[in-house]
């Protein structure tokens, strides 16, 4: 154990590693860390936490940390955060997350890579390259903020977090990102011209009232 500052911690257990590291008010239990600054955090069972820093968060049963900057959250299950910010969030059940910045977002079964996201809920997931706020999404892959398959049987499912504004949900059974032009919820139908409703052989009584008929013939 070679720590450069160690202040009210508590490693315990076989398998410590703690090289080079700056710890205060920590608890470690069978992990190894390895030039990192963590304070006030937990670790228990982590295989390996390496030039990384760590504030008011717990690592059980994490895979690995590495070049990341972990504040306020929780890692556990297995799960791996490489060259990432994870705020206030909640990584787990074997997720991986790589070169991104998730915050206030809880990731489950998932892999995240060059990804923002921000207030989210993500299970059993890809994401790549993509920026999302304030969603539900499962069972999706999702590349450059399009949808573009399906991780397992169910269909992937997009509604928004925290009861946002809409408040309803999408549910994307068909693969590909939503085209508004072709949905008919997103258009008022289009006005009619006022000659078509002026036409002096249509009476108030006629079936026909209220159609769209064309201008009478003149020669």
């Amino acid at each position: 154990m070679d720590n450069d500052k160690a202040q009210a911690s508590a490693p315990s257990g076989d398998g410590n590693t703690i090289t080079r590291c700056i710890i205060n008010n920590c608890t470690i239990t069978n992990s190894c860390v390895n030039r990192s600054t963590l304070s006030d955090c937990v670790l228990s069972k982590t295989e390996d936490v390496s030039r990384s820093t760590g504030q008011k968060s717990q690592f059980h049963d994490a895979a690995s940390v590495e070049r990341s900057d972990i504040i306020n959250s929780t890692l556990q299950s297995q799960s791996s955060v490489h060259r990432s910010t994870v705020g206030q969030s909640v990584i787990q059940d074997q997720s991986a997350v790589k070169r991104s910045v998730v915050t206030g977002t809880t990731v489950s079964r998932s892999q995240i890579e060059r990804a923002t996201l921000t207030n989210c809920v993500v299970a059993e997931c890809v994401i790549e390259r993509s920026d999302f706020q304030g969603l539900v999404l499962k069972y999706g892959i999702w590349k450059r903020n399009e949808l573009v398959g399906k991780t397992g049987d169910h269909d992937p499912i997009v509604i928004r977090n925290h009861g946002s504004d809409s408040g309803a949900g999408q549910s994307a059974s068909v693969l590909g990102s939503t085209i508004p032009g072709l949905d008919p919820k997103s258009h008022d139908r289009e006005a009619v011209p006022p000659g078509y409703h002026n036409d002096p052989h249509t009476s108030g009584n006629s079936p026909d009232d209220g159609l769209d008929l064309p201008p009478p013939y003149r020669p």
